[in-house]
């Protein structure tokens, strides 16, 4: 009997003390639900519905260390009661990451703070009971800047609570940060806001509400990014932002379009080569690295860890969200990369952007498909703003040279001589046929314009370079030489009769056309290259172009036949090919008076060809000069 009553003593002490373990967590949430912000009340799920609660700050910036108020309240005009809840500030690029701390609650008795991932860093219910709106107060951390927002679970009772009950975008701004906006009050927000809305992603409606980097580009961070202009519009596909504290040398790197990989490079010039850069990368199976590398110029651009120490770099943040990679990093003010010391805090160094859809292999990162660009000059580190790209006046005059040499001077300069030699008979220019001094002026554009652009482009790039995988350069350089030793051929040709006329005429042919057919593929291969920053749809302008010279070369040569057929006696013997045997002509008086048939037409189809393949030149040099061209129209158009 006494053991009986034994037994049913402890069952009881057992099943109170089961009853005090599940007390519904009335005295505060959870420690397992500091993280995700989840009661745990059995498998009860989070409301789906608009949640009868919002919650508001006092200011839409602060600086770092000051303080802030926030309310947990309710939109409405009759405030909804709130039973239990839990409050953080959450980051923006890094939702998991809780920033500062609470250091005050309305009512000892209502609420309390209590420690997650920091000290002090959330606040929570101290009771189930029903309460009116609270009211805290959050100080903003001194090692942090950007967006934040605050978060929260409200619960009205045991099976109703709300999860994901979002502040609007507060920024942490530098101390000297002069704040000239405030949001409104408890009060006016009661009568004025709709009810919130629960998204999984964060607004959309302006760049800085979702990206952390853009924000402070102006007035505390140093920043740099491509397209052009696309700092202020928050829309870069790759961007780099360095913000300075003290000797802290905080960077932050971001790539649209998922990229592979995205990068930043520290440089003594505006040229990839012997650079040290720091790579955010993303594995194949979503893990983040930060890696440093060195670059080597005209070779594989990237050898890291081997030839570069990794311990100059500490990773802070990385994320994957929307298709933009992130990575938030400390670099080492002073450090040793291949024997040469990088001083961040003494020292100028140009900015490198980059970033790719695909690696070399596990140690070297692919080519920069995605972006590439430079700065201009070399940056202080510490000063703040938005940085300049490197000029492309150069590479932008060698485009223009080369469209209006290829695809108009010569051109029309073979046309000429090809089709119009028994065209203007009796006329002349500077005592020459007409169509021999229109074909030398425009062969001799040709050549200066090849010349010219030639000579850009090396002091763009800064010497001989043919390296990637695009074969422009090669072809390129090959069409000038064809070029440059075409005049000079001319110059020394022997007179029409002599033996070596004919070699002469075949050389002379197949040098010219081997130039132009080889300008042009060069020109179809630089719509490919990224630097050129060309729509793609540029290659179908180049592909009309083509067709409407081929098809005028076949109408042109059809009227030559015919016209050749009309003519009896060998009284013409001028014709294309004729010409390459080098035979004497024999030129009538019937020859010298008048034109040869179906000259009216060609001069007619002449009219035709050369304005619109003027338009083809326009077009595409407005592309070269404009690029990128989307970018340009949307400034423009000031979008």
């Amino acid at each position: 009997m006494l053991r009986r009553k034994r037994n049913v003593k402890l069952i009881l002490i057992t099943v109170l003390s089961l009853v005090n373990v599940s007390h519904q967590y009335g005295s505060g949430a959870p420690p397992l639900a500091c993280v995700d912000q989840m009661p745990r009340h059995s498998d009860i799920q989070a409301q789906t519905s608009v949640p009868p609660y919002a919650i508001f700050t006092s200011a839409s910036q602060v600086r770092q260390g000051d303080v802030l108020n926030v309310t947990i309240g309710s939109p409405f005009g009759a405030p909804a009661p709130i039973g239990g809840f839990i409050l953080q500030a959450r980051g923006i690029q890094d939702t998991e990451k809780i920033v500062g701390k609470f250091t005050k609650v309305p009512d000892p008795n209502l609420a309390q703070i209590t420690n997650c991932r920091g000290n002090n860093d959330t606040v929570t219910h101290t009771n189930p009971e029903e309460k009116a709106p609270l009211t805290f107060t959050w100080q903003a951390p001194e090692d942090f800047l950007g967006g934040i927002e605050f978060r929260a679970t409200v619960a009205q009772g045991y099976a109703t609570f709300w999860k994901n009950v979002e502040s609007p975008l507060v920024e942490v701004v530098t101390p000297d940060t002069v704040i000239t906006t405030s949001l409104p009050s408890v009060s006016t927000q009661r009568t004025t806001q709709g009810p919130p809305v629960i998204m999984e992603s964060k607004p959309k409606a302006t760049p800085t509400s979702l990206d952390v980097i853009y924000q402070g580009c102006e007035d505390t961070k140093l920043c740099f990014g491509i397209p052009q202009n696309c700092i202020s519009n928050g829309n870069c596909k790759v961007i780099v932002a360095i913000f300075v504290a003290g000797d802290t040398y905080t960077f932050e790197i971001q790539g649209i379009n998922s990229p592979k990989y995205v990068a930043t490079g520290l440089s003594l010039d505006n040229k990839m080569g012997d650079d040290s850069a720091m790579e955010c990368v993303r594995n194949d199976n979503g893990r983040i690295n930060l890696f440093t590398s060195w670059t080597y110029p005209k070779v594989e651009p990237y050898v890291r860890r081997s030839d570069s120490p990794q311990d100059i770099v500490q990773l802070l943040e990385s994320s994957m969200i929307d298709g933009k990679l992130y990575c938030k990093f400390k670099r080492d003010t002073v450090s040793t990369v291949k024997g040469q010391t990088f001083d961040l805090a003494n020292n100028m160094y140009n900015l490198m952007v980059l970033a790719g859809d695909s690696m070399k292999d596990a140690d070297r990162v692919g080519f920069h498909n995605v972006g590439y660009e430079s700065t201009g000059a070399a940056l202080r580190l510490s000063a703040p703003g938005a940085a300049a790209g490197a000029s492309r006046v150069l590479l932008r005059l060698h485009g223009c040279c080369m469209l209006a040499a290829w695809l108009g001077a010569a051109s029309l300069g073979i046309v000429l001589a090809r089709y119009f030699k028994k065209t203007w008979v009796g006329k002349t220019l500077g005592g020459k046929d007409i169509w021999f001094a229109y074909h030398r002026i425009l062969m001799v554009l040709t050549w200066v314009l090849t010349m010219a652009g030639f000579i850009l482009i090396l002091i763009d790039v800064g010497g001989w370079q043919t390296t990637g995988d695009n074969p422009h350069a090669i072809t390129g350089i090959v069409t000038v030489v064809l070029c440059f030793i075409q005049p000079i051929g001319a110059f020394f040709r022997p007179h029409p009769g002599t033996k070596h006329r004919p070699l002469f005429n075949w050389l002379h042919w197949l040098v010219g056309n081997s130039a132009h057919i080889l300008g042009i593929a060069t020109i179809f291969l630089a719509v490919y290259l990224q630097k050129a920053q060309l729509p793609p749809w540029s290659v179908f302008i180049l592909a009309a172009y083509v067709v409407f010279h081929v098809l005028a070369h076949i109408v042109l040569s059809l009227t030559v036949c015919v016209s050749e057929g009309r003519i009896s006696n060998g009284r013409v013997n001028s014709f294309p090919m004729k010409d390459m045997l080098g035979h004497s002509r024999q030129v009538t008086a019937v020859d010298r008076s008048s034109d040869a048939p179906f000259s009216v037409f060609r001069k007619h189809l002449l009219g035709v060809y050369a304005p619109i393949i003027l338009l083809f030149v326009v077009a595409m040099i407005c592309l070269v000069a404009l690029a990128p061209i989307g970018d340009t129209y949307n400034s423009l158009m000031g979008a």
